[in-house]
């Protein structure tokens, strides 16, 4: 069912961050933490891309009660790096955590090989009170998504490595929550113009829910590391060239 109230709970702090607030406060994917606040009751994780996994952030939320959860495949790296055993999960399951119900949905990529089936990477349907609210991570549309059941959904738009505008207000379509928060968009991902895009698409009963702080720049670092590693390898590359003819 929903409600107005848990919708205005959601905050969307930055890229795919979000937190529910509430009786129990959940985090999902945080990324961007201002401050320690360490308020999490229970951190979940959709997959473990530099984007979605941040240890120093969620560092900023834990608590010593804090559960945190997570696909099975990210149990060691969560070890690793929150020194915290997670709940691992995988596709498919209904469980409970900090007292929250908690269902798994498989988010994957179709073709691309960016997020692939085997991974059994996740998205995860809350229940908060009586409202169901469909995080779906990092998705297609498939048979999975399409099978889901809720109330508030926040759903990918920006195309590249998710699903793109057309293709999410697809899926709402077909799901037909009552609200829809679009995350997963800013520069490179979609551009400033694909929350309207995603908007213009939707049938008219579903409500879009613009949050303007889900708008990013996450990807740029991740360009300029990679082609600060390109040059550097070939710097590296014309050196030892020079230094093995310098042998002849």
């Amino acid at each position: 069912m929903f409600n107005q109230n848990v919708l205005e709970q959601i905050d969307v702090t930055y890229h795919s961050s979000i937190r529910i607030g509430g009786e129990k406060v959940i985090y999902i994917d945080p990324l961007h933490i201002s401050g320690a606040p360490h308020d999490a009751d229970l951190i979940l994780f959709t997959h473990p891309h530099f984007d979605h996994f941040s240890p120093r952030d969620a560092k900023k939320l834990m608590k010593e009660s804090t559960v945190i959860a997570a696909p099975k495949c990210m149990a060691f790296m969560i070890l690793l790096t929150l020194q915290k055993k997670s709940v691992a999960l995988k596709p498919g399951e209904s469980t409970e955590l900090a007292g929250i119900p908690v269902r798994t949905v498989a988010a994957y990529n179709r073709i691309k090989p960016n997020h692939m089936k085997l991974m059994k990477w996740l998205g995860y349907i809350l229940t908060v009170g009586e409202t169901e609210i469909y995080v779906s991570g990092d998705t297609d549309v498939t048979d999975e998504s399409r099978a889901v059941s809720c109330d508030i959904a926040l759903l990918p738009i920006g195309g590249k490595y998710t699903m793109n505008p057309e293709q999410a207000a697809l899926l709402a379509n077909t799901i037909a929550p009552h609200t829809v928060i679009p995350v997963h968009y800013g520069r490179l991902l979609g551009g400033t113009e694909a929350p309207e895009r995603f908007r213009s698409a939707l049938n008219p009963g579903i409500q879009a829910d613009i949050r303007p702080a889900v708008y990013s720049n996450v990807l740029i670092p991740m360009y300029i590391r990679a082609a600060l590693t390109g040059l550097l390898a070939a710097a590296v590359f014309t050196v030892l060239y020079l230094k093995l003819r310098g042998l002849h």
